[in-house]
């Protein structure tokens, strides 16, 4: 008898100590886990939307060089600024392309600052942007941006890249 009352008054306690921290501990490390993979998730989804409009903006800056035989003027040129840079009209980079005669790109989109370091800022007051710069006389041009992770499939790394005519190159371009 005494040992069954004893067996019927440690199912009657409920959980150790050491078994709720157990517990609770392995929901926080789930907790945490879960949160590093979002972040991550996020992070890499910046990037891709970072490229992607990298690309729509080259395939615009090869519309408008097919058309003019020349790149649209601007050294360090803050894209997707509202006062200078908003869409790609037929006399290049404007803030307002309603009266172009053609427009190659109506909005021109800026980067999400969100995750960057700001190593790539130009403009002023200088901010984070796709910094684009005209060179040799209009018939090359580089676009300096940033990334949060590499891209080691496409050759591209963390921090500055930058694009150019004949596709993206990881660091600063030396043209």
């Amino acid at each position: 008898k005494n040992f069954m009352t004893h067996r019927q008054k440690k199912l009657e306690r409920g959980f150790t100590l050491i078994e709720l921290l157990i517990v609770i501990a392995i929901i926080g490390l789930i907790g945490v886990f879960a949160v590093l993979a979002v972040n991550s998730a996020r992070s890499k989804q910046r990037d891709a939307s970072r490229l992607s409009h990298l690309r729509m903006m080259q395939s615009a800056l090869e519309d408008y060089f097919n058309e003019t035989n020349n790149y649209p003027e601007g050294d360090l040129l803050p894209l997707g600024d509202a006062s200078k840079s908003t869409c790609l009209g037929s006399s290049g980079f404007a803030p307002d392309c309603s009266t172009e005669s053609s427009v190659f790109l109506r909005v021109v989109p800026s980067t999400y600052e969100d995750g960057l370091d700001g190593v790539v800022t130009c403009g002023e007051p200088a901010h984070r942007a796709f910094c684009y710069s005209r060179l040799e006389d209009g018939k090359s041009y580089v676009i300096h941006f940033e990334l949060e992770n590499a891209l080691p499939p496409v050759g591209l790394q963390s921090g500055v890249n930058c694009a150019i005519p004949e596709g993206m190159e990881s660091g600063i371009c030396q043209k």
